[in-house]
């Protein structure tokens, strides 16, 4: 009695993971042909047109095999951005001098493990200066090489603003010494220094296709709104702000994408939300990085205070490459498919074994978008979803057959 009970709900667990797994693939909205398999491992290419279609967190990207018994099959992959990295790596550093004179004040450090060095942090126990300094390299404090002939750092601080700016960068050097020189008649009271090796790795961009801009001044000025809108929505991961006034700025900057939009009288009008609040500034790059994210329609708000509005000319964007590392275990017709709003996230051993991937894979052709599920309709290949109903009514008269006969054997 006892084995029979076991093996009935062995049954029965095996229809309902049957069950929560039949529908599988068939609620994918969306399919396109790869070809040109020939090894274990390849990359996929996500195209432009597919980031439009899938889950913001890529949950239901899949890669599908049909084989010639018309069986199914899922490869896995790791999804792989090739976003820029940086890694800071600290240098230890002695102050052996600290001098002044008519002209400023000068601090030397001594690098005693003699190691290359492109970066240096400063911190200073005061506000509201602005200095252009310089910086040398010597291997024995008698000829000096200029590494940063005019750096500039500034530090803004009032009711209105808090702006620093204190980093030096420079091409990586290796010297003995560097010579800090400080153009200042007061005591800039030079505090914390950091000292660090920084190892830059570019990454892979995708330049989208901007379709709108605008620039538009608000009445009295203060502020300047920048819309930008795309042909495609992608995932952005880099603006450049192209400022034409040569005149020193700073101010305070939003950059929001859109997340929605709402309909009132006027018509319908999108919802941002802000992804990054910086300073665009004369001293620093335009160029400001944050994580990747799927947008198609983006407004920068640029404070203007006091200020003159400034002049821009077309902001560029980046997003970075995203590629699918594949592993294709088995023969069969391989589709990568997308379109699943309740698609949940894969778990596959791979992601695992990342370092077991070969680094140099080569790209399959990605065939163009096949329609699978009407979105109006709610039709696919699979005619509803009154199969999975089906298969629920089942397994329910099942396991009430099966509990009836239980009951009439005790």
């Amino acid at each position: 009695m006892r084995m029979k009970r076991k093996n009935s709900l062995l049954f029965y667990f095996l229809l309902v993971s049957f069950a929560v797994n039949a529908q599988d693939y068939s609620t994918y909205k969306y399919q396109r042909k790869l070809e040109g398999i020939g090894s274990q491992w390849h990359s996929v290419i996500i195209p432009n047109e597919v980031f439009d279609k899938i889950n913001t967190d890529f949950s239901d990207v899949r890669i599908i095999g049909v084989q010639a018994t018309g069986d199914t099959i899922e490869a896995p992959y790791v999804l792989k951005v090739f976003a820029d990295t940086y890694s800071f790596e600290p240098v230890n550093f002695n102050l052996i001098n600290q001098v002044k004179n008519g002209k400023g004040y000068y601090y030397t450090f001594e690098i005693p493990d003699h190691q290359f060095v492109n970066y240096m942090d400063l911190d200073f126990n005061k506000s509201n200066f602005d200095w252009v300094v310089s910086l040398e390299g010597s291997q024995n404090q008698e000829e000096w090489f200029t590494l940063l002939d005019k750096s500039r750092v500034i530090s803004i601080e009032n009711d209105f603003s808090n702006y620093k700016y204190t980093t030096l960068k420079f091409d990586k050097a290796k010297f003995n010494y560097f010579r800090l020189f400080i153009p200042t008649t007061t005591n800039p009271k030079l505090g914390n220094v950091k000292v660090k090796k920084n190892t830059f790795e570019k990454g892979k961009y995708r330049t989208p296709k901007i379709v709108y801009q605008q620039i538009e001044d608000s009445k009295n000025g203060t502020n300047t709104e920048i819309i930008i809108e795309l042909e495609s929505k992608l995932p952005i991961s880099s603006v450049i702000i192209n400022v034409l006034d040569s005149i020193d700025y700073y101010r305070p900057l939003l950059i929001q994408y859109a997340i929605d939009s709402v309909k009132n009288n006027s018509g319908w009008h999108p919802v941002y939300s802000t992804i990054y609040a910086t300073t665009l500034s004369s001293i620093t790059k335009r160029e400001f990085k944050f994580a990747n994210t799927p947008m198609k329609k983006l407004k920068l708000i640029i404070n203007n205070g006091d200020s003159e509005p400034l002049n821009y000319e077309l902001t560029n964007l980046r997003g970075d490459v995203h590629q699918l590392a594949v592993r294709f275990n088995e023969k069969a017709s391989y589709y990568l498919i997308y379109g699943n709003k309740e698609a949940y996230m894969p778990n596959y051993d791979v992601s695992r074994f990342k370092i077991n991937i070969p680094t140099n894979l080569s790209p399959l052709d990605i065939g163009d978008e096949v329609e699978l599920l009407k979105e109006e309709t709610g039709v696919g290949f699979i005619k509803n979803d009154l199969w999975l109903w089906a298969i629920m009514i089942f397994v329910i008269f099942i396991l009430g057959w099966f509990s009836i006969k239980m009951m009439k054997e005790k």
